[in-house]
């Protein structure tokens, strides 16, 4: 999180990015507002001032991270489609698109913070996932499944396209929210840039492969 703001502005993104951190690593009922303006070095009392209660500081983080995912991937993931786009131009969207994904998750200073937080508050079912999942996680899909339809060529949704984005996703979660795994395995000194940019390769090249497979299915040729 940027910490260019001064005073009570500076005091607000202090609290979200310590909340962020504490939900992520220990869950939303495990984290007191005591602890939150504790690691925030911040008045108990401007949880309250700022956000109005806890869940209101929950919200601000939900809303942080949809910001911080729409603002990266850009206006073409969300703004309406060309009319006569190309196969071949939206599968260069979605690689693209993943590939920027793949990076929030590996260059950002508060990429862990939001890894962390949005694994619980998508998993985990309760009040506010439905938040990110209207705002965020629903969009970006639906966006994702337009592309891949154009892709190869297969009008409308349906079931096992909607799976299979879904399956495109989950390549992407797991280098994202698994890294020390990976990186254990891998014998990597980290996981930054050098190493988001090898597994966009294969994210990649795995993308281009059920395109292919797509195409071929649907006896369908750019």
């Amino acid at each position: 999180m940027a910490r260019q703001a001064s005073g009570a502005a500076a005091t607000r993104e202090s609290l979200v990015f310590a909340a962020l951190e504490l939900f992520g690593d220990y869950g939303y009922d495990a984290v007191s507002t005591r602890q939150i303006a504790d690691h925030a070095a911040a008045n108990i009392g401007s949880i309250a001032y700022h956000f109005g209660s806890k869940p209101g500081l929950r919200i601000a983080c939900i809303e942080y991270v949809i910001a911080v995912v729409k603002e990266t991937l850009g206006p073409a993931a969300w703004q309406p489609l060309p009319v006569n786009l190309s196969p071949d131009d939206a599968l260069d969207m979605m690689d693209r698109m993943f590939s920027t994904l793949l990076l929030i998750g590996s260059t950002r200073p508060d990429a862990d913070q939001i890894s962390n937080f949005m694994t619980r508050e998508l998993v985990m079912p309760g009040t506010f996932d439905a938040l990110l999942y209207d705002k965020l996680a629903e969009p970006l899909h639906e966006r994702f499944s337009q592309l891949l339809a154009i892709a190869i060529g297969q009008p409308g949704e349906g079931k096992d396209l909607a799976l299979t984005v879904f399956s495109l996703f989950g390549q992407s979660m797991f280098f994202r929210l698994c890294k020390p795994v990976i990186v254990k395995h891998m014998d990597w000194p980290g996981f930054g840039l050098e190493q988001a940019q090898a597994a966009n390769v294969i994210i990649s090249q795995n993308l281009k492969a059920i395109v292919a497979y797509h195409r071929k299915l649907n006896g369908f040729e750019t």
